[in-house]
């Protein structure tokens, strides 16, 4: 062998250390307190159980404990200014969504940040279907009868989501365009809320992450009239896609990313980024994320930006 190529081989080993350490920052005295990780959510929604499991995980790689702040309202709006404005020091990052930095900018005419200017991206994490789901009292058990229910009676249903301008908000109205129905929307502060109201009875329809829903369409507590992803979930086999129903080309992309504050070093970037490949990897973190429903879909900062 050359001494080029010894050189060569000493440098591609060299690199394969750092990387699977995670880069040496976090040796370097970093984290030295707890991290704050922000949901925009209120606990009970797909956004604050992912991130209950991801803070347990990520407290082991990190050696630092992880607590999660939720910060609430305006679709997730209020939690995101929060981390576009925390000291961008590595101590405090945010599990943000779809609606956080997707629909919200589409949708809200002045948002408290933008979002591709105020924040670190540090990757994408998640993937998960969303499901239509009625409460067992609702007049329709499937997809055919729900239609033929909501176009008999315009403005007489109504459905609950996250929040105005959320990912779970625009999914039913596209919905509802593609299907010409007519249904009443009510706003909540989070999935978790808008979940508990449709179970009570108080809320007919619900437009939510199947994650949220999962425990209750499995108890009875709800109905799945129909999964919005390319294929059947594991997790609820029997439940048909609005690919096998209608309306074509129905599959809104839910996804739940990391980010951090704005003027946070590449090198903190890249140690947070290994931390989560090595969280994800742990078998008991991702054995949670798939009871979920969930698909892991990290990236990398460019692919989130993206």
């Amino acid at each position: 062998m050359s001494q080029l190529d010894r050189r060569s081989v000493l440098l591609s080993g060299v690199s394969a250390v750092l990387t699977a350490t995670g880069t040496s920052s976090l040796a370097q005295g970093h984290p030295s307190r707890p991290i704050r990780l922000l949901v925009p959510f209120a606990p009970g929604g797909t956004t604050d159980v992912v991130a209950r499991i991801l803070a347990d995980g990520l407290a082991k790689e990190m050696g630092q404990a992880v607590l999660v702040d939720n910060r609430v309202g305006a679709g997730g709006s209020i939690g995101a200014r929060e981390l576009a404005r925390a000291e961008p020091d590595g101590h405090t990052i945010g599990l943000m969504s779809v609606s956080t930095h997707g629909t919200n900018s589409a949708v809200y005419k002045s948002l408290p940040y933008d979002v591709l200017r105020d924040f670190a991206p540090i990757t994408k994490l998640l993937s998960f279907p969303g499901v239509i789901a009625v409460h067992p009292r609702f007049p329709a058990k499937d997809y055919a009868q729900f239609i033929r229910v909501l176009k008999a009676a315009p403005g007489r249903y109504s459905f609950a989501s996250s929040g105005t301008g959320g990912a779970t908000h625009l999914a039913m109205e596209w919905f509802k365009s593609l299907t010409g129905t007519f249904i009443v929307h009510i706003p909540y502060r989070g999935s978790g809320p808008a979940i508990n109201d449709v179970v009570a009875g108080q809320t007919e329809i619900l437009w939510v992450a199947l994650p949220s829903a999962l425990p209750f369409i499995k108890s009875g507590q709800l109905i799945a009239i129909g999964v919005a992803a390319p294929q059947r979930s594991s997790r609820l086999p029997d439940a048909p896609t609005f690919k096998e129903l209608g309306p074509a080309g129905y599959e809104p992309d839910l996804w739940n990313g990391i980010l951090a504050p704005p003027g946070l070093s590449k090198e903190r970037v890249a140690a947070l980024h290994a931390a989560l490949q090595r969280t994800a990897a742990r078998p008991e973190v991702k054995a949670r994320f798939e009871d979920l429903g969930a698909s892991i879909a990290l990236g990398s900062p460019e692919a989130l930006v993206a």
